[in-house]
């Protein structure tokens, strides 16, 4: 289980998140972008209530308890 500002990088993190719907921050560059419930994953993206993110572009931070 990933904690709290954990870096979301292995698949099962976000599995996890999406079976428990832990809230994600997501960043690019340092820069504040979304926070919400991913809905989706697979190797190159991350759904995010309906709004596709590249894994490769963006940051995915676990914030549990938002």
């Amino acid at each position: 289980m990933p904690h709290q500002g954990e870096i979301l990088t292995l698949q099962r993190h976000f599995q996890y998140h999406i079976q428990y719907a832990v809230p994600v921050e997501i960043y690019r560059d340092d820069v504040f972008v979304a926070i919400g419930v991913v809905t989706a994953v697979d190797e190159g993206f991350v759904e995010l209530q309906g709004t596709l993110y590249n894994r490769g572009i963006f940051t995915f931070v676990s914030r549990p308890g938002y």
